[in-house]
């Protein structure tokens, strides 16, 4: 059975929570949950600490890091347009030109 869990997860943010004020003990914490695949649990922490008097504003500045970073990995990771579908249309182009040509000479040869 897997484990729910990350211990080194949880002593970063056990880390985060002593020391809320570190900009070290934030990025130690998002870069391990990146690095791990698990940003949205970093989020879902970082939103129940959002609504914290004292702690929101920090809690909602790292939210926007962790959208940030989480859409910057969306964009490395989209797929890119096959090459393969450019060269089938240019292909296809080329075919038709060649044969709007080729009717266009029988043509002119057929007139004369």
């Amino acid at each position: 059975m897997a484990e729910l869990t990350d211990p080194a997860i949880e002593a970063l943010w056990k880390n985060c929570l002593d020391h809320w004020e570190e900009e070290k003990a934030h990025v130690a914490f998002v870069d391990a949950c990146r690095e791990r695949g698990k940003l949205a649990e970093a989020g879902a922490r970082y939103r129940g600490m959002a609504g914290d008097r004292d702690r929101g504003p920090e809690a909602e500045k790292r939210l926007k890091s962790i959208l940030a970073i989480a859409m910057a990995s969306l964009e490395v990771a989209r797929t890119p347009e096959p090459v393969v579908k450019r060269r089938a249309n240019a292909l296809a182009v080329l075919v038709i030109l060649l044969a709007g040509t080729i009717g266009l000479v029988a043509y002119i040869s057929l007139v004369r």
